[in-house]
Parts: structure tokens; sequence; C-alpha cells
């Protein structure tokens, strides 16, 4: 999840740069579109599953609510949030700020289950 926050960074803030292509690319084959297409679709479907999971913080009914939601959101209004997101940037900041905060927990958490480091009782909740 930080290695998506840090590639949509980059992305955000080298989209006025335009490179010039420096090498001469061969046209794709319509297997190797359908390989990227069936990648990027499983890599996004698996990714959308571990945020909502890390989300809900083991809470069932959050879980299927944010599932139920990301289908729907990815499936119907795909075409009109990716216009929306072009014209309102900081809605992609926010977003970006929320992966981090889930991958951040996730990863903490996952140390304090393995032991390799503790935390205090009160902080216990956030992780």
């Amino acid at each position: 999840m930080i290695w998506i926050v840090n590639d949509l960074r980059k992305d955000l803030f080298e989209i006025k740069k335009v490179r010039s292509p420096k090498l001469k690319s061969k046209e794709p084959s319509f297997v190797q579109s359908i390989y990227k297409v069936l990648f990027a679709d499983i890599t996004i479907s698996f990714d959308n599953v571990i945020g909502v999971v890390g989300a809900s913080k083991g809470n069932f009914g959050f879980m299927i609510f944010g599932l139920v939601l990301s289908v729907i959101l990815t499936g119907a209004l795909a075409t009109y949030l990716a216009n929306y997101v072009q014209k309102h940037l900081w809605i992609v900041y926010v977003g970006l700020g929320f992966i981090l905060l889930v991958a951040i927990q996730l990863i903490i958490g996952g140390m304090v289950d393995l032991e390799i480091i503790s935390i205090n009782e009160n902080f216990q909740k956030f992780f």
C-alpha cells in the first residue's frame, strides 16, 4: 500500500512534466494487452480488499459495507469519478493520506502481533 501511495504521489507531482520517448517501442500484441488488463484488475481488486479489511479492523459489518461500496464505486461510477477527481485534485491527496494511514496501521499492527514492538495499552485500539 505504501508503494501505491508513493507511485500515485510521483504521478501527481510529475503531472505537468512531459517525457519524450527515448526508445522506439514495439506495438503491443493483443495477448499482452489482455495480460496487462487482467494484472491491473486483479491488483486493484486485491488492493481494495486489503485496504477495506485493514480499515474495518475486524468489524465484519464495516468490511462487507466497504467491499460492496468499493465494487459499486469501481464498477458503476468509475468514469464519473475519474473526471471529477481530475477537476478536484484535493480528493486525491485526501485519499492518499487515508491509504497511507491504513498502511501504517497495518504495519504497526503486524509488528505488535509478531511481538517485534510493543505499544502503550492506550494506543492499542488504533492498531
